[in-house]
């Protein structure tokens, strides 16, 4: 293992402790966590984030978001075609006097969809309006 004889800031020194003295509140043992393998640890972290910025590989977030919707709008469909299979076996085996209730049942399980939504958008992103 390799030894580097560095000075730091006393903020980061400082910010190097505390992290330190976290982990040991936390439970660590100090032959678990020490300065020299929490500098270790970030300098670790440091270097990939280097590397990262460096290439042209980099984390691009308008893919990632894109790729993300994708596959939410395709599990939402997934989502509406097995109710709705699910429902047309269940007014099946009712008979006769099941076939009116499926669009009665469809719409109710895809308005409750539709509002659990809506009450996760209000909880997780700022409106327009609040902008």
């Amino acid at each position: 293992m390799g030894r580097l004889a560095i000075y730091v800031k006393d903020k980061i020194e400082n910010e190097i402790r505390e992290i330190v003295q976290l982990e040991i509140q936390n439970g660590a043992k100090a032959g678990e966590v020490n300065i020299s393998s929490t500098c270790n640890e970030i300098l670790r972290l440091g270097l990939i984030m280097h590397k990262a910025r460096n290439t042209e590989e980099t984390f691009n977030q308008r893919e990632w978001s894109r790729d993300v919707i994708r596959m939410l709008g395709g599990s939402k469909e997934g989502i509406s075609i097995l109710l709705m299979m699910v429902t047309e076996m269940y007014v099946n085996m009712l008979g006769e006097k099941g076939g009116e209730k499926v669009e009665e049942y469809l719409s109710q399980y895809l308005t409750s969809i539709q509002n659990a939504e809506d009450e996760h958008e209000a909880k997780h992103f700022v409106s327009q309006e609040e902008a």
